[in-house]
């Protein structure tokens, strides 16, 4: 029996490294980052999370099918990500040398930050719902400034995360997969307030045949 809990963690371990490897390939083009961060968190919740497909298999499935509304969402992402930071630097700098208008770099900054945190949702919420990058938008930032400590959160794994991999390089074979894993038991009870009873129970019924 502990031999059979023992090869189940290990198996555990190997696919959070194999996904890893997965979605640092697919971030290497840049644009494709929203769909194989999309994919991951996916697989981090139907796989490893409630035991059901394969790692890999779901994965790529993921991947493709979620592959447009991700990488939309993603270059609005990128493109608001780019303008807060120009603009909090160009501000910051005319702070610096005195000028009063150059307090807007605080506005600049927090903005920023909510883009951050609304993409810590933005892609979960592709995984679970099947929605118009509109609303897949708007949707996101509602939930995300109605559960503004979970996105804190969110933000601390991360930089808990970056740390970890600054003191010990290997540590990032497992990094993303885990942080994902994570952010699993901190957003799907909030995703469960969005979905229909019919979705829940559907939901409630593929977990239970596979316990």
């Amino acid at each position: 029996m502990q031999s059979i809990k023992l090869s189940a963690v290990v198996n555990k371990i190997m696919d959070l490294v194999f996904l890893t490897i997965y979605w640092l390939v697919c971030c290497i083009p840049v644009f494709t980052i929203g769909a194989a961060t999309t994919a991951l968190y996916y697989t981090m919740q139907k796989v490893i999370k409630n035991d059901r497909g394969y790692a890999a298999g779901e994965y790529w499935s993921a991947f493709k099918s979620n592959f447009k509304v991700s990488t939309l969402c993603w270059l609005i992402h990128l493109a608001l990500g780019f303008l807060f930071a120009d603009e909090c630097y160009i501000c910051y700098q005319m702070w610096a040398d005195g000028d009063p208008v150059g307090w807007l770099w605080l506005l600049f900054a927090l903005l920023e930050a909510i883009n951050v945190m609304m993409a810590l949702f933005t892609f979960p919420y592709i995984a679970r719902f099947d929605d118009r990058v509109g609303r897949t938008m708007k949707n996101s930032l509602f939930i995300m400034l109605l559960n503004l400590p979970k996105a804190v959160l969110q933000l601390l794994l991360i930089a808990m995360f970056v740390y970890c991999i600054y003191r010990f390089v290997p540590v990032i074979l497992v990094a993303p997969a885990a942080y994902m894993l994570l952010s699993t038991y901190l957003l799907e009870k909030t995703f469960r307030k969005y979905m229909s009873k019919e979705d829940l129970a559907a939901e409630q019924e593929r977990n239970a045949a596979v316990q």
